[in-house]
């Protein structure tokens, strides 16, 4: 009986030492094999995020080279052009036809309101006749608005008045017969020669000497209206009326191009 009771003890010992050992197993099992699986979760869910931001900042840094190559392209070409006139670029239509719309070098209108006639139909200009003048009355004599309203007063024009710093001003429209000869006649016996022709003043004395800047002027504008109208003859006021007239004074023809 005693050994009985012996046996029964020692194996429910036995027992509780395998619960215990089944526990701590079950408990091991729990806490170390959940924490890998939440590791692992947590790997697999952030690996594939930084994977996608890497793929991202390849991807721009190659778009960022791309751009730098492309400008430092453009750059390159734009220096070659630059230093090769025969690469710059034809002009367009547009631009073409702006330029060819440019007639005259800077002209700047003065219109008067007396002194010419306007013709009833259009007439034919061949000839340039070159005067000289000054302001008579005024303290000034190469005051552009004491000569103009000299002009007026004596109810003449012309349809050019080139001051001493060489500025142009159109006085009368070349398409007006402006009257600046007078009683004149061409050496090829024409008469009435403001029918004909484009007065062109430039403001000098008797005793003066012309500038420059007017040489430079006069012939900027023969040159143009010779683009404009079939030119044969640029005269003096003295070779149309030399029995009246002598300027345009000390005017140096060979300076006359």
């Amino acid at each position: 009986m005693k050994s009985y009771r012996v046996y029964t003890v020692y194996m429910g010992l036995i027992g509780l030492l395998v619960t215990v050992l089944l526990m701590i197993l079950g408990a091991g099992y729990f806490f170390f094999g959940s924490s890998s699986s939440r590791i692992s979760l947590t790997n697999d869910t952030v690996l594939p995020d930084i994977t996608q931001e890497l793929s991202r900042y390849e991807e721009a840094k190659k778009q960022s080279e791309d751009v730098k190559n492309l400008v430092e392209q453009k750059a390159t070409e734009t220096m070659k052009s630059a230093d090769d006139p025969t690469s710059a670029p034809t002009p367009s239509v547009e631009m073409k036809k702006v330029e060819s719309d440019i007639e005259q070098p800077g002209i700047i209108n003065r219109l008067m309101s007396t002194g010419f006639s306007v013709p009833s139909k259009s007439r034919t200009i061949d000839t340039i006749v070159l005067h000289s003048s000054y302001d008579l009355n005024g303290s000034d004599p190469y005051s552009v608005s004491g000569v103009i309203k000299e002009y007026t007063d004596y109810g003449v024009s012309a349809h050019y008045l080139i001051d001493r710093k060489g500025n142009i001003y159109r006085l009368v429209e070349d398409k007006n017969i402006a009257y600046h000869a007078g009683v004149s006649k061409m050496p090829d016996n024409r008469k009435n020669v403001n029918d004909f022709s484009i007065g062109i003043e430039m403001m000098n004395t008797e005793t003066g000497q012309f500038t420059n800047a007017q040489y430079g002027a006069v012939n900027n504008l023969i040159a143009s209206l010779k683009k404009k109208y079939p030119i044969k003859s640029v005269v003096g006021h003295s070779d149309i009326a030399p029995d009246r007239k002598t300027d345009p004074w000390n005017f140096d023809w060979k300076r006359l191009q």
